[in-house]
């Protein structure tokens, strides 16, 4: 953070009563930043590769602006998946948002999968994530039996299990189903399993076997979790991967849930299983310039997750403007610095072995959070260099 704006951000928050100076520093615990103090906070030691760090990259999107009109609203994911596909990138993932403006190109998953997939030859394509209680289980087989044959047998799936009450909606049985979401996932989980595996099931007293066949005899399927420590322990029982992200976690009860979820894994006779944590990415040659490229759209990002937490008892939203603008400063200061890919590929390195400490298994890079899409893509070549470090253990 520059001195004027680490000037600016003090007087606004001289400004604050002491009721807003309270209400910001309980936000700010809650997600463990420090306000800005006159003197920059000194940066930790960056790390370098160790020889024996891996790490595999895939490209994520989530954030797409569903309420701008334009010709090619897909074009930086098809594009992306592309470049992907042809510079050996584990896979691309494509969401499921409903009814906002952020994430709104992403309704449905495997439709964009289905367009993925004939403009691919080797990236996995996954659905980062399917709400698993909106859709029937029998349509998630097929439309995702569609997408593996289009493939060649490149599918994968994160489920969630559904995040705003609106979105119901659209699920069977409509809102009711909000509270009981977690366990009718896994229960759905289960069928869609048996049914990608060729078993006949009864639905409703009906004999329902599932066509086309997949390419694949078994769906490799991850559980989306944030928060959560008794999801990653599900997913572990169930043999299930895990898809996390550090934006609503501290790294420090994310290894602790990691091991948690290894353990449950292992004692359901399962492996390690694998573990993917969804990151900020934008790398260039100049970390200068970088941070200024990034600011503006990634605090845009910020203030409307944060916002969107705010109706699920966050206290962010109990802040006046300059409490929050102070919060989201601080906020993409931590971000930029230590929680996310943003600078150039020797700062990035840090951050993956920093991952690589916690048990994270892949770094899905998310691309989309507001910067011109030509950017976005001359990106890619930094990443790629990154990427290509962690390609295998050094002798």
């Amino acid at each position: 953070m520059s001195d004027e704006r680490r000037r600016q951000l003090r007087e606004r928050l001289s400004s604050l009563t002491p009721t807003q100076r309270e209400a910001l520093a309980r936000a700010m615990r809650e997600r463990d930043v420090k306000a800005p103090t006159a003197r920059p906070t000194p940066k930790p030691p960056r790390r370098t590769r160790r020889g024996s760090s891996t790490m595999d990259f895939s490209l994520f999107f989530f954030s797409g602006d569903g309420s701008v009109e334009r010709p090619d609203n897909y074009r930086l994911l098809l594009d992306s998946a592309e470049y992907a596909d042809r510079n050996g990138y584990s896979a691309i993932w494509v969401p499921e948002r409903h009814f906002v403006d952020f994430g709104g190109l992403y309704p449905n998953p495997s439709v964009l999968a289905a367009a993925i997939a004939v403009r691919t030859e080797h990236i996995q394509i996954r659905a980062g994530s399917v709400a698993v209680p909106l859709h029937h289980p029998v349509r998630l087989a097929e439309e995702w039996s569609v997408v593996d044959n289009l493939s060649g047998g490149r599918v994968a799936i994160a489920c969630a299990s559904g995040w705003h009450p609106d979105d119901f909606v659209l699920a069977p049985g409509g809102r009711a189903r909000y509270a009981s979401r977690k366990d009718d996932m896994f229960e759905a989980i289960d069928l869609v399993r048996r049914l990608w595996a060729g078993e006949t099931v009864d639905i409703d007293g009906v004999p329902v076997r599932t066509l086309p066949r997949p390419r694949q005899s078994r769906l490799p399927l991850w559980i989306s979790s944030q928060g959560s420590v008794d999801t990653f322990v599900r997913a572990g029982e169930i043999g299930a991967n895990v898809l996390t992200g550090l934006v609503a976690q501290r790294p420090a009860d994310l290894r602790d849930k990691i091991t948690t979820y290894r353990e449950a894994s292992k004692e359901a006779g399962h492996g390690d299983g694998r573990v993917t944590a969804m990151v900020h990415t934008f790398l260039g040659e100049d970390e200068d310039e970088v941070r200024e490229q990034v600011r503006e759209p990634l605090i845009d990002y910020l203030r409307t997750f944060l916002a969107q937490q705010g109706n699920f008892d966050s206290r962010y939203n109990e802040l006046d403007d300059a409490g929050r603008e102070a919060m989201l400063a601080a906020t993409f200061d931590r971000y930029f610095e230590g929680l996310a890919l943003l600078g150039t590929p020797d700062k990035g390195e840090s951050l993956v072995e920093d991952l690589v400490d916690l048990g994270v298994d892949e770094a899905a890079c998310l691309v989309d959070f507001g910067l011109e899409p030509e950017t976005v893509l001359a990106g890619l070549r930094r990443l790629t260099e990154l990427k290509d470090r962690y390609r295998g253990a050094r002798p």
